[in-house]
């Protein structure tokens, strides 16, 4: 496969799998930070049989930057904040502290900062980003900090310890942690952030509020709508003043404004750089068999200055460069901390970037100051806000994945209760019963799928192979990653969508009036007999509808097979289902030409009726599959989807026993 490029003819061939007899890839990765230590463990756990050549231009083993205020704070060690697993004795994977200087991609090598060329079949850039600072007059003065790597986490530890007053600039997520972590040695911290609200990029008004209310309760002053004009400095930081001419004393000043994105040396290759390095769907860029993952990458005209994106893209690259077929769309922000006792929790749309495509928000807010507030679109989710507790942030965070429609029940609960699905409905996959049966097409229990993780099997893949469940349909690998506590975007199948649900209403229709409607009367003359009854009552045309409908009877259980013959492969699962579902809606119009709805009487009643009822519980059942794709899996409608299947199969059993006797009945008689 070529992979899609920008700017130029370049292409990449992605289907370069180290096989026996051949040299085996070598992939150099420009960067140790979290993003480029994931990229290489993605293509070790792939089963990547070339050699991985990770950069990194600090003089550490690999580490955790978002510990990084954690360490700060003297939560953890500095052995906690290192990656234990990143060894450069590791014989596919070789860690180097030192900084790349060129990539040449003619050549298709890089040079380090010693003069050293390693030679690349894939390079991958990961080089993060650094702080962005404003011109601000004195920024470059003695006492003047960043924080952004372990450099600047191991001078303000040791700041801390001279600091009497530390003000902070910049009140996004980094400078929140970092006030509160200069708090360490009892030292007054101020946080100056020129926006109307903390955190202004995740966080509302209100929940700006909160936050802004719990700092201060814990001794750090909060100044809003106010940025820094200088920095007052002699030979120390003695202060800083505001731009409304507010002058606050201090002796040392943290910059937290913002990042620019590490593009340089990508410029220099002649690679693509627009605010960030730009890469397409594949994550390449314009030059050949050049890529690029985390914060120095910019998809679509955005760059995500969170961890997770940058994990996702690494994980989405690995799979590609392993043969996979794996393609990156965007990911959806979100963003999880906890400030002292106070979570928060906030995805989507969400700043003010956003508000004038947002036509509808609802809030809620309980006495204990816990606050939620819902984005919506058209009736569909489009972001999140929750302070305190958020229980549901799980099913949350996929119902916006899926920009899931709210229905007027929903919203009303949630101004109520703050909740948008029942208590029982709102549990995770964990709190199920033993018996609760989560994949339907295999059977599996949640009892079975616990002993499979006390087994050993601690991800969706595992229980998947362990206990066969989702290997079918799929519609339970939510469930699965619920379970085993992974992040899941399900992916869209449009034979458990839209279709699915239209010929399964006309089927409830048709199997309704089959039920309701009476014997249609007899025409009295041969003239006006209809067409509709001649297939009543011509004998050639009975036959024809009678064996047709055996026909389509036999076809649409042998397709049901499919879901319980393993060895059966050939399309997929949920395409099968949809074609089973409109064998049954083609039958029941069969059945009316063949009988015109009348019941008859003895065996063919009870034909008529167990072959309308078969395909009105399936319906139904069909029913629960297609709201699935709209509405969130949860435990009762996993229940509800299991009854209407065994009562399917039930009703199933006695209709060839039934048909055979009525097929018997007509011939002999």
């Amino acid at each position: 496969m070529k992979a899609r490029t920008i700017g130029t003819a370049a292409t990449t061939d992605l289907n370069k799998i180290p096989q026996q007899g051949l040299s085996p890839l070598r992939v150099v990765v420009i960067g140790s930070g979290p993003v480029g230590v994931q990229f290489a463990q993605e293509l070790l756990k792939r089963g990547f049989g070339g050699s991985i050549q990770l950069f990194g231009d600090e003089p550490w083993r690999p580490y955790n930057r978002i510990q990084l205020s954690s360490l700060l704070a003297g939560d953890i060690t500095f052995d906690d904040v290192i990656y234990p697993e990143i060894r450069s004795d590791t014989k596919r994977l070789h860690f180097l502290n030192r900084r790349v200087t060129l990539l040449d991609v003619d050549s298709k090598l890089v040079v380090d900062d010693r003069g050293l060329s390693h030679p690349y079949d894939y390079v991958v850039f990961a080089t993060g980003s650094r702080p962005w600072l404003p011109s601000v007059e004195g920024i470059k003065s003695p006492g003047v900090y960043v924080f952004r790597d372990l450099n600047d986490a191991q001078k303000l530890i040791a700041r801390t310890v001279r600091t009497r007053h530390t003000v902070v600039v910049g009140g996004g997520l980094l400078g929140v942690e970092a006030a509160r972590a200069m708090q360490r040695n009892n030292t007054q911290v101020t946080l100056v952030h020129q926006s109307d609200r903390l955190m202004n990029r995740q966080l509302d008004i209100q929940a700006g509020t909160i936050l802004k209310r719990t700092l201060e309760g814990y001794g750090i002053e909060v100044v809003l709508n106010s940025g820094v004009k200088r920095v007052v400095a002699g030979h120390q930081v003695e202060a800083i003043e505001l731009r409304n001419g507010q002058l606050i004393p201090c002796d040392t000043v943290i910059f937290s404004t913002g990042i620019q994105p590490n593009v340089e040396l990508a410029r220099q290759a002649g690679v693509r750089v627009g605010r960030g390095i730009v890469v397409n769907d594949d994550l390449a860029t314009n030059q050949t068999d050049v890529f690029a993952v985390g914060e120095c990458a910019e998809h679509d005209g955005q760059i995500y200055g969170l961890l997770a994106p940058g994990l996702e893209q690494a994980a989405i690259l690995a799979d590609r460069l392993c043969g996979g077929q794996a393609h990156y769309r965007g990911s959806l922000t979100a963003t999880q901390l906890k400030i002292l006792d106070l979570p928060i929790f906030t995805a989507g749309w969400v700043s003010d970037e956003y508000e004038n495509l947002i036509d509808e928000t609802i809030a809620y807010t309980e006495d204990s100051g816990e606050y939620r507030k819902l984005y919506l679109k058209r009736g569909r989710l489009k972001g999140v806000v929750a302070v305190g507790r958020a229980e549901e942030k799980n099913r949350l965070q996929q119902a916006l994945s899926n920009e899931q429609r709210l229905y007027p029940w929903q919203l009303k609960r949630f101004k109520q209760e703050g909740k948008l699905w029942p208590q029982e409905e709102a549990q995770h996959v964990k709190e199920w019963p033993k018996a609760a049966v989560v994949c339907n097409c295999r059977g599996v229990t949640k009892g079975e799928l616990v002993a499979a993780q006390l087994g050993g099997c601690q991800s969706v893949t595992e229980l998947a192979e362990a206990t066969g469940a989702s290997n079918v349909c799929g519609s339970c690998k939510p469930l699965l990653a619920d379970l085993v506590g992974a992040p899941f975007e399900p992916e869209p199948v449009l034979a458990a969508g839209k279709p699915l649900l239209v010929v399964v209403l006309l089927c409830l229709i048709l199997g309704g009036l089959a039920l309701a409607l009476p014997v249609p009367d007899p025409a009295l003359e041969f003239h006006k007999i209809s067409w509709l009854e001649r297939f009543w009552n011509d004998s050639l045309l009975k036959q024809i509808t009678g064996f047709t409908l055996l026909g389509l009877s036999v076809l649409a259980t042998l397709l049901a097979l499919r879901k319980r013959i393993t060895a059966i492969s050939f399309g997929t699962f949920p395409w099968w289902r949809f074609i089973h579902t409109a064998l049954g809606l083609i039958a029941l119009l069969t059945l009316y030409l063949h009988t015109g709805f009348s019941l008859g009487d003895h065996l063919n009643k009870y034909l008529m009726t167990d072959f309308v009822l078969l395909a009105v519980v399936g319906a139904l059942a069909g029913l629960v599959v297609a709201a699935e794709r709209y509405v969130q899996v949860g435990y009762t409608s996993k229940r509800l989807r299991q009854w209407f299947t065994h009562a399917h199969i039930i009703l199933f059993w006695p209709l060839p026993v039934l048909l055979g006797f009525h097929v018997l009945s007509v011939y002999f008689f």
